[in-house]
C-alpha cells in the first residue's frame, strides 16, 4: 500500500482510538459512580442496575473495538495492514475507507459471521 494511504488510514486510526479511549472512560466512570441506593424505591434501583448493565455493555463493545483500532496500528508499524487475516489478499479499499481496523475481506468477513452463527445456533 502506498505511503500517503497508509499515513490517511493511521490518522484516521488514531483519531477512532482517541474516541474509543474517552467513551470507555466514560462508561467506566460512570458504572463507578456512588449512588444511594437505599433511598431509593425498587423501581427506581431496578432502572438504575439496568443502565449500569447496559453502560457496561456498551463499554465492553468499545473495548474491543479498541482492541481491533490498537491492532491495526500496530499492522501499519509491521507493514501488514490491508491484508486479509484468513486468507491474505488485500481488504478493499472501500472496506477499508468505511472500517479501516477490517481484519477480513468481505468474502472471509461473510465466511467468519457464518462460521460464528453455527456455533452460537
Amino acid at each position: 500500500m502506498r505511503k500517503d494511504r497508509l499515513t490517511y488510514y493511521r490518522k484516521k486510526l488514531v483519531e477512532k482510538h482517541r474516541q474509543l479511549v474517552e467513551e470507555v472512560g466514560k462508561s467506566a466512570l460512570y458504572g463507578k459512580g456512588q449512588e444511594d441506593d437505599s433511598i431509593k424505591d425498587l423501581g427506581d434501583q431496578a432502572t438504575t442496575a439496568y443502565t449500569r448493565e447496559f453502560l457496561f455493555e456498551l463499554g465492553n463493545g468499545d473495548r474491543r473495538l479498541l482492541k481491533e483500532v490498537v491492532t491495526a496500528l500496530q499492522k501499519i508499524d509491521e507493514g501488514t495492514f490491508g491484508a486479509c487475516e484468513r486468507c491474505g489478499e488485500t481488504i478493499a479499499e472501500k472496506r477499508l475507507e468505511a472500517l479501516p481496523f477490517a481484519r477480513y475481506c468481505i468474502g472471509c468477513q461473510r465466511l467468519v459471521e457464518q462460521e460464528e452463527r453455527m456455533a452460537t445456533g
